[in-house]
């Protein structure tokens, strides 16, 4: 399954990956703003290039952002609007591989990559390449915000590891969603499962994606490679392990 097909079929319910996605959506906005006043200064206008079905970008345009979002999946995209229009919200989306963005050179104030989309590249190669392309677009001055799991040191070949969600309801039925990571050297696959928690609920195809087990203090010295300056590591302030740098 690529990336893109993975994040295709899950764009309907990728809501459900959250208790309550709303509140999800309003604390992680406060979050980021928070980051972004403290780290570059009264930046307002954002370039989301993993902008899913719009969890950040729709946070950030709640509280008086400029968001530009692109993502590889197109039914995110159309999900993502749609969700900001709902909202009377304006959100600026497109479908775009953000190894591959389609912005001018130095063009844009800051980027933003969320929710371990980096580690979605093939290897530690591309993950520089990837990073130079964002640095390519950002203006002289301009900032970065990318978030990533820690994985620490990857596990043994084979090693299965079950992440529960809980009980969500989809389509009228319970199911209990959870994530099965199966690790494969240096990268893991992940399967996202929707088990039938009703005797009657129809059976739901899991969807799996694999991902690079990179660490972050791996990537800080890729952004240092590719130009960066400033790269700092921050915990505790958001869901995931934050880098920001500047260009």
């Amino acid at each position: 399954m690529t990336v893109r097909a993975f994040y295709d079929a899950l764009a309907p319910r990728y809501h459900l990956i959250y208790a309550d996605w709303n509140a999800s959506i309003a604390r992680q906005g406060k979050a980021l703003d928070a980051l972004i006043a403290d780290y570059f200064g009264a930046e307002r206008h954002v370039v989301d290039v993993a902008v899913g079905i719009g969890t950040q970008a729709i946070g950030l345009a709640e509280r008086g952002y400029e968001v530009t979002g692109s993502d590889l999946s197109s039914l995110a995209v159309r999900r993502a609007l749609a969700e900001a229009t709902r909202r009377d919200l304006r959100l600026d989306v497109h479908v775009a591989d953000f190894r591959r963005l389609p912005y001018a050179d130095e063009s844009a104030r800051l980027i933003l990559s969320c929710d371990n989309s980096l580690p979605h590249v093939a290897s530690p190669d591309e993950v520089r390449a990837t990073l130079a392309e964002w640095y390519r677009c950002l203006r002289p001055g301009g900032g970065c915000l990318v978030s990533m799991r820690d994985y620490g040191d990857p596990r043994p070949d084979g090693t299965v590891e079950e992440r529960p969600y809980g009980e969500r309801t989809w389509d009228g039925h319970r199911y209990q969603l959870r994530q099965v990571w199966t690790w494969r050297g240096e990268r893991y696959e992940t399967s996202l499962e929707m088990l039938a928690a009703d005797d009657d609920a129809p059976a739901i195809a899991p969807i799996v994606t694999t991902y690079l087990a990179i660490n972050p203090a791996r990537v800080a010295a890729l952004m240092h490679e590719v130009g960066f300056r400033g790269v700092t590591r921050i915990d505790e302030r958001f869901f995931q392990p934050v880098l920001v740098a500047t260009r």
